[in-house]
């Protein structure tokens, strides 16, 4: 075969080799992470939808917190998922657009008598999505009256107090146990105080993974972490394990006429950012519902908006929210409004 020819198909070949390598890297883009991006700010930028940050974490399996994102790390973008949201969109059912042409009628059959019939109106499916990755939902915790607790984790064959997920532990229950049973371990807070009554509200409940009982022998009940959404440490609680359902919306949130303030953070620090849980003292019996969205404002010599929180989660008087948007640290204290409500 001439020299030639062969130069020829291998410069075909390593053109369609290219071609196809940078098709695919085209549907991931490299982000190096810049002091202030959030996942929140970078997928709404790269994909157009912010509500998409929780596959982006996914996407990113180094990431182990979404909350902290830092300068220089390099994140990938799935840019595939503009794809799939604009397949989703066409593939959508369409109402069949009516005849303009009336219908034509047999001369020689005779015609029955005209019943007169409302019309069928065809209602679009509502197409709903959940509110909240499903594991960072979990995670986001309560407020209590109590302190929840059947169980508690005593040790760990490796003896270290800093356990994660695959790690064997040995608890203790105060109830009749199986191998194959599930419970919550939990993390409890100190007793809250409400910043602007001073009145006791209960203690801050987050959950920070799932264990499973592999073992009872001997009066010792072994157990192993399937599932961590923080650091499981030595002497963490555990309750019945449970099914919770993520909240699902329609992406149409609602903004009520209702006033409250922050009470409590879920990691207890002073300063909240954004994607971080707060805890407000208003529940659904004060008629807050999950997806609700409120304005946030720091409160001084000055009453100054700093953020937007949405509510997750709510109980009978308090309710669990994430921080959307915040211009300075959102924190216990805050008080929070509808969202046009204007500012004296």
């Amino acid at each position: 075969m001439p020299k030639t020819r062969i130069t020829g198909y291998v410069l075909i070949v390593f053109l369609l080799l290219t071609s196809i390598t940078f098709a695919e890297t085209q549907k991931i883009k490299k982000h190096r992470v810049i002091k202030g991006d959030t996942l929140w700010d970078i997928t709404k930028k790269d994909l157009k939808d912010p509500f998409l940050w929780t596959k982006v974490w996914k996407a990113n399996p180094r990431i182990a917190n979404p909350h902290w994102i830092y300068p220089r790390q390099i994140i990938s973008i799935p840019l595939y998922l503009l794809d799939q949201e604009k397949s989703e969109a066409e593939a959508a059912p369409k109402p069949a657009a009516a005849s303009q042409e009336p219908a034509r009628q047999e001369e020689a059959a005779p015609q029955p008598e005209a019943v007169s019939q409302e019309p069928v109106k065809e209602v679009a499916p509502v197409m709903k999505h959940p509110l909240i990755d499903g594991n960072f939902f979990i995670a986001s915790g309560y407020i209590a009256d109590k302190i929840p607790k059947i169980g508690k984790i005593l040790d760990s064959p490796s003896g270290q107090t800093i356990l994660g997920i695959d790690d064997i532990i040995y608890i203790a229950v105060d109830r009749p146990a199986k191998v194959g049973d599930k419970f919550y371990v939990i993390k409890a807070s100190d007793e809250v105080d409400h910043p602007i009554t001073g009145k006791n509200v209960g203690y801050v409940i987050t959950i920070a993974g799932i264990a499973e009982i592999v073992e009872i022998k001997h009066g010792e009940t072994t157990a192993k972490i399937t599932k961590c959404f923080r650091d499981v440490d030595k002497g963490d609680r555990l309750v019945s394990y449970y099914d919770i359902e993520t909240p699902m919306t329609t992406g149409d949130f609602r903004n009520p006429k209702i006033n409250g303030t922050i009470i409590a953070t879920s990691n207890q620090m002073v300063l909240q950012s954004m994607l971080d849980i707060v805890y407000i003292d208003k529940g659904c019996q004060d008629g807050i519902e999950a997806g609700d969205i409120f304005r946030t404002f720091a409160v001084g010599a000055h009453t100054v908006p700093n953020g937007t929180i949405q509510v997750i989660n709510c109980r009978e008087h308090t309710a669990t929210a994430i921080v959307k948007y915040s211009s300075t640290a959102v924190s216990p204290g805050n008080i929070f409004t509808e969202m046009e409500k204007p500012v004296k």
